[in-house]
């Protein structure tokens, strides 16, 4: 069996989105609705995989050529959707776009394009809004569908700041994991740890630095000891970060813990309890050992981006797993995280 867990699909048009809008974004202008690419900071000249974009509208838009391609074409059993929802400087704007989009969801690929159960959703939410966010999860955390509660990597403080308590909680209660994942919004101010920089190759190769910050941030913040139970899980950044990261933490967590007696446990100890990565973009080739000694067989699980740019089908990173763990994060890993049927 595989599990993806980072499949995009995406409204066929700004008018489709706009008919989930509640009031009052209800005339909000088309071009803050439409997942038109040109209108995001993205790869030059490929923004999606070129097969994968429909004859009318965008890449991820059809469900026809997502079963081909995606289902019986690269052979996954379970996809995880998250529809991504582009930062707005406006929150409450964000909020009300995060909003429309869930209930875009659960209507088409969650009820009317799921016959045969194959996907399950994301809950977008704007974490710059913890109050709205809390009452969103509220809303759809009963719909069997959705998994877990999605939220943008940008933010206006680490993700272990207590602002966020609400939305965790939210979470920890209904027994849905938070997924953070990247959503550029347009012009060239993108964000990294250390500022923002203007290249999107700069940016894109950086997403590991700026999860490394967040991770950094729950730990030592004591998001894990306010929630023993939130589950969290950074899509799209890669894995051979991590293990790496964790030495770190936890040396320094072992030399200056006085500064943090909230935090009762290693670092390293909290991620394999309530942590994992996914794949995309891999970066183990076949003759190194990352995998093996970064406790992928635990806290990594598959996905493959689809239906973006740098798509990572399932055969290609099989080639490059350690057999002993490939079924494990294929797709035992996310069944047992998101609690799937066999």
């Amino acid at each position: 069996m595989i599990v993806d867990t980072d499949v995009h699909p995406a409204p066929r048009s700004a008018e489709e989105l706009r008919s989930y809008l509640e009031p009052p974004w209800t005339d909000v202008p088309d071009s803050l609705l439409a997942a038109d690419p040109l209108l995001l900071y993205v790869a030059c000249g490929q923004p999606y995989r070129r097969d994968a974009v429909p004859a009318s509208g965008p890449a991820g838009s059809d469900p026809d050529l997502c079963e081909q391609q995606l289902i019986q074409a690269a052979g996954v059993d379970h996809a995880v959707l998250l529809p991504l929802v582009r930062t707005f400087p406006n929150q409450q704007l964000e909020a009300a776009v995060c909003t429309a989009m869930n209930a875009w969801l659960a209507s088409t690929w969650l009820e009317a394009y799921n016959d045969a159960g194959r996907y399950w959703g994301s809950i977008n939410v704007c974490s710059g809004e913890p109050e709205l966010s809390a009452r969103e999860i509220e809303r759809w955390a009963e719909h069997p569908r959705m998994i877990q509660v999605r939220f943008n990597s940008y933010a206006g403080a680490p993700y272990g700041h207590t602002r966020y308590d609400p939305i965790y909680a939210a979470a920890q209660r209904h027994d849905l994991p938070i997924a953070v994942h990247f959503s550029k919004g347009s012009g060239t101010s993108l964000l990294t740890p250390a500022g923002y920089v203007g290249t999107y190759v700069e940016h894109h190769t950086l997403y590991p630095l700026t999860y490394g910050a967040h991770l950094a941030s729950l730990i030592f913040g004591g998001t894990f000891e306010r929630f023993p139970a939130l589950k969290y899980v950074f899509v799209e950044g890669g894995f051979a970060w991590v293990q790496p990261l964790l030495w770190r933490l936890d040396r320094q967590w072992e030399h200056l813990r006085a500064e943090l007696p909230w935090v009762r446990r290693a670092p390293s100890e909290y991620v394999r309890d309530q942590v994992r990565f996914t794949s995309q973009p891999i970066e183990e080739p076949a003759e190194r050992g990352a995998l093996d000694w970064g406790d992928a067989e635990h806290l990594l699980m598959f996905s493959s981006d689809y239906p973006h740019w740098d798509f990572d089908d399932p055969a290609f990173v099989t080639r490059r797993l350690p057999a002993a763990i490939r079924d494990r994060v294929l797709s035992a890993n996310a069944s047992d995280f998101y609690g799937l049927p066999a």
